[in-house]
């Protein structure tokens, strides 16, 4: 409150809807042309994840997403009004806001299958098992939009569960293109060394004698971490596993951002993992869990092709 004096503050996401776990970070957004990058901060024991947003962004936003997350943000300080009027514009346009989002993830989850069905037809199995876990996460946030559900990736199984209880099929697509049969404690475990490895490489360093600017914080990985704590001494192991998966693609995405950067390669995420300069090693790829069959990729690809399919004709 006393660092960001000048600007309107909202709490947004879990917090902001009543789904918070003990270990959920407060998403607070900070209303101001300054153009700072989001970070994760600690007060205490508490983590917050710092949103800075412009007020052209706030009162008219480019993403629909944005907009759906605006609908339900809570004002904390506002003495400009711009949240009010933000907050009211958002409600007004929830559901065209929340369908847009839908639409976006979908035709997102699309691509991502067509990507896993090339590459399995190519041999690839690790691109393949990367595809299809990004088309299983768009899927179900396409999934929760079209219900005006704003998704949050440490409750997702839950979400998910209570809007597929009429049509199972759906969630077993999830669980089954997001490799969820793998989740155990042990995995879990596993999984985040793996994002730990990643979020290290991201963390800075050099290349070609220039710095970069860290993408990932010491303390964003404290904030996962004790998130992972808390969902594997509750034994939701699944809820953590599939938490982490978001993870995985977030900093997989980064990763290969970085590399198109560098090296003008256009590296796609899938690419990191094959091929005679992978940056992706056997361990690493165990431990993000991007190591499963042929078998249960085609099949899992199968049933989410179907359930993108129905959901597509929906929406």
């Amino acid at each position: 409150m006393d660092t960001y004096r000048g600007s309107a503050l909202a709490v947004i996401g879990c917090h902001a809807r009543g789904l918070e776990r003990p270990s959920c970070e407060l998403d607070v957004l900070v209303v101001t042309n300054d153009g700072r990058p989001n970070s994760t901060v600690r007060i205490g024991d508490v983590f917050l994840d710092l949103f800075f947003v412009s007020e052209k962004e706030v009162l008219i936003p480019s993403n629909p997403e944005h907009s759906v997350s605006l609908a339900h943000a809570k004002t904390v300080r506002d003495t400009s009004l711009i949240l009010s009027t933000s907050l009211a514009s958002n409600e007004s346009l929830l559901a065209n806001s929340a369908k847009r989002s839908a639409g976006k993830r979908l035709a997102s989850a699309l691509k991502s299958l067509g990507r896993a069905e090339e590459a399995l037809s190519k041999g690839s199995a690790i691109d393949a098992d990367y595809w299809l876990l990004s088309a299983a996460y768009d899927y179900a946030y396409s999934l929760l939009y079209s219900r005006e559900v704003p998704p949050s990736p440490s409750h997702l199984l839950g979400q998910l569960r209570d809007l597929s209880r009429a049509a199972p099929k759906s969630f077993e697509s999830f669980t089954m293109g997001a490799g969820l049969e793998s989740s155990s404690r042990i995995s879990c475990r596993s999984r985040l060394d793996g994002i730990a490895v990643l979020y290290d490489v991201l963390g800075g360093g050099h290349e070609g004698g220039k710095a970069i600017r860290p993408m990932w914080s010491a303390t964003r990985l404290k904030s996962v971490s004790s998130k992972v704590r808390e969902l594997n001494q509750g034994i939701e192991h699944a809820e953590c596993y599939s938490y982490l998966g978001t993870e995985t693609l977030n900093a997989l995405g980064q990763l290969a951002a970085r590399e198109r950067q560098t090296t003008k390669t256009g590296m796609s995420p899938g690419a990191l993992a094959t091929g005679k300069n992978r940056l992706l090693g056997d361990r690493l790829l165990r431990e993000l869990g991007l190591v499963r069959e042929r078998d249960s990729l085609k099949e899992a690809l199968e049933l989410l092709k179907v359930q993108v399919s129905r959901l597509a004709r929906k929406t």
